[in-house]
């Protein structure tokens, strides 16, 4: 009997502090105008101090896991993406297990580091756990808190203004294949580290060195390597563009369909014009385009999951519908999965 791993429930959580365009004008030299006009972002969310990643990956669980039907402790894996973890080590998906009250059950927890691309990452590896029959029930996580970590300065501000934070969550569970059912179809990512320097990155530290930092972080005048960094922004976008749109297609063609065939995709919210720029060279209707980078900026490996949870609870996304996510991040990595919901 083929198992297929299927979509049972989703949930999201975005923390409660708004950030309008004109608000970064407090730290540097922006606009409303200006940010709009690159990116197509009114506004994003900013956690508090002393939020960390895990609490917004929590409550987007708990979310998830209701909507499932399923209780944390039938959970037997956890696979959470993200670049801002609680701490350097150990992973952020051991804490939400011990948030969840299910520290000491078998459950494995996984940290997955491909930055936007990370919930693709972190998909592909449940579906296979599932589909070898390893696990019933895995939560997938995407979750992110930029605003402790970006540089709110003029000299920061390429960054600064596109990122937000927020979680998204996805119960994926073991169900019987069937032809036409639910569940995902198709799934692949990619990676190519020539691009590993050249997009966006956070040096922080650097193992090479003894200590591992090799400059003094209370000196913000030369502190560079401690802020992101986006070294590159027209390959970036000119590679995020090819890349999500080779791969919406190498999805569908592998399963069999083609655009006319899908409902909605959803691409992970980096850049408007990048999403249209990749809609229209695959030939896709924009009305067929789910964005919410508008309210909620680049919230990186948790933008396709809150951007599904929320377009499932609004009506838009319905049970049959045939989904497409497709997702460029910094590496370079990419993927798309192709999901019957």
């Amino acid at each position: 009997m083929a198992i297929r791993a299927t979509i049972a429930g989703t949930g999201s959580y975005l923390p409660p502090w708004v950030v309008k365009n004109d608000d970064l004008r407090e730290y540097m030299e922006t606009s409303d105008e200006w940010i709009y006009e690159r990116s197509g972002i009114r506004t994003r969310r900013y956690a508090e101090v002393g939020v960390t990643t895990s609490d917004l990956a929590l409550e987007a669980s708990k979310r998830a896991l209701e909507d499932a039907g399923v209780r944390a402790e039938d959970v037997q894996c956890i696979v959470l993406a993200t670049l801002s973890p609680d701490i350097h080590f150990p992973g952020t998906g051991l804490f939400l297990q011990e948030k969840l009250g299910i520290a000491g059950l078998s459950c494995a927890c996984y940290d997955v580091r491909a930055q936007c691309s990370g919930f693709l990452y972190a998909t592909e590896a449940a579906r296979a756990f599932i589909e070898s029959g390893i696990y019933e029930n895995v939560l997938v996580v995407g979750a992110e808190i930029h605003s402790h970590f970006l540089e709110f300065s003029t000299r920061g501000r390429l960054v600064t203004v596109l990122f937000g934070d927020g979680a998204g969550a996805v119960v994926l569970r073991g169900k019987e294949a069937e032809p036409g059912g639910q569940g995902i179809l198709c799934s692949e990512v990619h990676g190519d580290g020539r691009g590993a320097l050249n997009g966006v990155h956070q040096k922080v530290f650097d193992m090479g060195h003894r200590p591992f930092l090799d400059y003094d972080v209370l000196d913000t005048e030369k502190n560079a390597d401690l802020w992101p960094n986006m070294s590159n922004p027209r390959g970036l976008y000119t590679n995020g563009v090819i890349r999500m749109s080779e791969v919406t297609l190498s999805v569908l063609g592998k399963a069999g369909f083609t655009v006319d065939d899908v409902d909605w995709v959803l691409p992970h919210q980096a850049n408007l014009h990048m999403i249209r720029d990749m809609a229209e060279r695959v030939q896709l209707p924009q009305g067929k385009v789910l964005v919410n980078i508008d309210t909620y900026g680049n919230t990186s490996a948790a933008t396709i999951p809150i951007l599904l949870d929320e377009n499932i609870r609004n009506g838009k996304i319905r049970r049959g519908h045939l989904l497409v996510f497709t997702a460029f991040g910094s590496g370079f990595t990419w993927g798309g999965v192709l999901v019957r919901y």
